[in-house]
């Protein structure tokens, strides 16, 4: 198992940066890379569907109702955008598609030929489903398992019925435990290699009692149990408490998502971060569209780049999403202070192979 695992790194590392993806992030050499992209973003977070979805979580903006109003009529992305962002990306298994953004991800009927059309065109590419597994029928299972997806990770959130429904606002626990116990059945019975499943349980303090019994009952069937911290961003959360301190005490830095992700909606816009779905003032905000020109060249357009010199300047006045966002403190801190206050990009040294990166909350 240990050797597997060790000849499926290898062969994926096509790149310094996929190889400091499996190899070296532990370290700072390998956070430094990992995290710091100059010609495109490490993860392309896509929005198939954007309609309102029929969970009110509370750590997520669609439970409120400017949102959910927002969303309410909504749009689907084409196969020309697909194409368009597939061709975007090099065939690196450092690049991640993650479709994960606005609705529920199976409530699109098109989402398996459009995972079959980025595998085939991109197949060192790995495409991430996430899912609050209400839908996941055996047929669409077997569907994505066909397309070729990599990663199936299943948000289930709690352990029990009870946290379930205070999380999600429904009664779905016992559907969707069924549904994912199907699906690892359905794998293991047919001898699938894909996709890699996994689920996890959201970590607060009211919660932080169950995570062992969410891990021990799971495990055993999924690829992957873990627990995620709750992260507080720019929300209180009711009834939900982080495990550390969300009012940051150490001093503000650049936030790392302008240079590690960005985000494509439906109608192919790219946006700053995955955050500018959520917020009135940012709706109209994007830095172009994938359709008119490769992510390349809108990643290197003078309005993104502006983007990242503001961060870099902490220069933040007329981007008040930013200001008021607290993301740039789940990541760890590879910044380089300038004298004049602002930060540069982070500078590769022999000692980050040996230093010992810090623990952070995203990332």
């Amino acid at each position: 198992m240990v050797l597997g695992g060790l000849a499926h790194r290898l062969k994926m590392s096509r790149s310094t940066k996929s190889f400091a993806k499996n190899f070296l992030l532990p370290v700072m050499a390998g956070q430094k890379l990992f995290l710091y992209n100059d010609a495109l973003p490490r993860v392309i977070n896509l929005s198939f569907n954007e309609k309102t979805c029929f969970y009110k979580c509370k750590m997520c903006l669609y439970h409120r109702q400017d949102v959910r109003e927002h969303y309410k009529t909504g749009s689907t992305t084409s196969f020309e955008t697909v194409r368009n962002i597939v061709a975007s990306i090099p065939n690196d298994p450092y690049y991640s598609f993650d479709i994960s953004a606005v609705g529920e991800t199976l409530e699109f009927e098109l989402l398996a030929e459009f995972i079959a059309l980025m595998k085939r065109e991109r197949p060192l590419v790995n495409t991430i489903v996430s899912t609050n597994g209400v839908l996941l029928s055996e047929e669409i299972f077997l569907g994505l398992a066909k397309a070729g997806l990599d990663n199936l990770q299943v948000s289930f959130f709690a352990e029990n019925a009870e946290d379930h429904q205070f999380i999600t606002g429904t009664k779905t626990f016992d559907r969707v435990s069924e549904n994912l116990t199907r699906a690892c059945k359905t794998k293991r019975e047919k001898g699938l290699t894909n996709p890699f499943i996994q689920t996890f349980i959201l970590e607060s303090k009211e919660t932080q009692k169950t995570v062992e019994r969410f891990l021990h009952k799971w495990s055993p069937l999924v690829d992957k149990a873990f627990a995620r911290p709750l992260l507080k961003r720019s929300m209180e959360i009711e009834g939900m408490t982080p495990l550390y301190d969300f009012s940051p005490t150490v001093p503000r830095r650049p936030c790392m998502q302008p240079w590690y992700s960005t985000a494509i909606n439906s109608k192919g816009e790219v946006l700053p971060c995955y955050g500018y779905h959520w917020h009135q003032e940012s709706w109209t905000t994007n830095f172009g569209n994938i359709n008119d020109a490769p992510l390349s060249d809108i990643w290197k357009s003078a309005s993104f780049q502006d983007f990242r010199s503001r961060h870099l300047k902490l220069d933040l006045e007329d981007l008040p999403l930013c200001q008021k966002c607290i993301c740039w403190n789940d990541y760890t801190d590879i910044w380089e202070k300038v004298a004049d206050g602002s930060f540069a990009p982070p500078v590769l040294r022999i000692r980050d192979f040996f230093r010992k990166a810090p623990k952070n909350h995203g990332g």
